[in-house]
C-alpha cells in the first residue's frame, strides 16, 4: 500500500515538472518573439524614414497656365498670365516664365508688358511687386518701349525700368535711363540721359492748279 502511494506521488511530481518546463519554454519563446519583432520594426523604420537633414528646406508647387487678376471697385485693374509658375512657400514668392502683364484703364487694356521670366513678391497673400526680365516689351497706347527689366510696384501703381529704355512712336524715337510710368496718370518720366529724335514729316507734293483753258504745256 505504501509503495503504491509512493509510485503515484512520483508520477504526480513528474507531471508537474513537465508542465513547469512547458510553461518555461513558452515564456522563453514569447520573449524571443517580442525581441525579434521589435528589432524588425526598428530596422524597417530605419529604412523607410528619410534623414531629416536631407530634406529640402523649401516646398515648391508648379502651376501650368498661371493667371492672377486684381480687381478694384468691381473692375479689372490688372491681369497677369504666365506659361508656368512655381510657388516657393518659405519665401512668399512666385517664379513665372513667359509672363504677360496687362493694365486696364477707362477704355480697356491700354498698357501691356511682356517678358521672358519674372518673379511675384507676396505679403500675406497680396501682391507687393512684380519683376519681369529678359527682353521686356511694353506697349503704352501708341508708344512701344523696350528695356531689360521692368518692375511693377503695387503701392504706387507704377512701372519702373532701372536700365536703358528705348521708346518709339510714329513721330519720334527716344532713349533714356531709369524710366517711371505712372499708371494712374499714364505719364512717362525719365530720370537720366534722355535723347530724342523726331521723325521728319514728309514734304507735301506741290499741286499745279488747273487752268480754265486747259493744262499748260511747259
Amino acid at each position: 500500500m505504501v509503495s503504491n502511494l509512493r509510485v503515484a506521488e512520483g508520477r504526480l511530481q513528474r507531471t508537474q515538472i513537465r508542465k513547469l518546463l512547458i510553461v518555461a519554454v513558452m515564456l522563453a519563446l514569447a520573449g524571443l518573439g517580442f525581441v525579434l519583432g521589435r528589432t524588425m520594426i526598428n530596422q524597417q523604420a530605419a529604412v523607410v524614414a528619410p534623414e531629416s537633414d536631407g530634406l529640402a528646406p523649401e516646398v515648391s508647387q508648379r502651376i501650368k497656365e498661371f493667371r492672377r487678376v486684381k480687381l478694384k471697385d468691381g473692375h479689372k485693374e490688372w491681369e497677369l498670365v504666365a506659361e508656368e509658375a512655381e510657388l516657393v512657400s518659405d519665401q512668399g514668392e512666385i517664379e513665372i516664365s513667359g509672363p504677360k502683364l496687362a493694365f486696364y484703364g477707362g477704355d480697356g487694356r491700354d498698357v501691356e508688358v511682356k517678358g521672358a521670366a519674372g518673379r511675384i513678391f507676396l505679403e500675406n497673400g497680396d501682391v507687393q511687386r512684380i519683376e519681369l526680365s529678359g527682353g521686356i516689351d511694353v506697349t503704352v497706347g501708341d508708344y512701344f518701349v523696350q528695356t531689360d527689366t521692368a518692375i511693377y510696384f503695387q503701392n504706387i501703381n507704377s512701372i519702373a525700368a532701372p536700365g536703358e529704355v528705348r521708346l518709339k512712336s510714329s513721330e519720334m524715337a527716344l532713349t533714356g535711363q531709369r524710366m517711371v510710368l505712372d499708371l494712374t496718370t499714364r505719364k512717362v518720366l525719365f530720370r537720366k540721359g534722355v535723347s530724342t529724335t523726331f521723325e521728319s514729316a514728309p514734304k507735301p507734293t506741290p499741286v499745279r492748279e488747273a487752268s480754265s483753258t486747259g493744262p499748260q504745256v511747259p
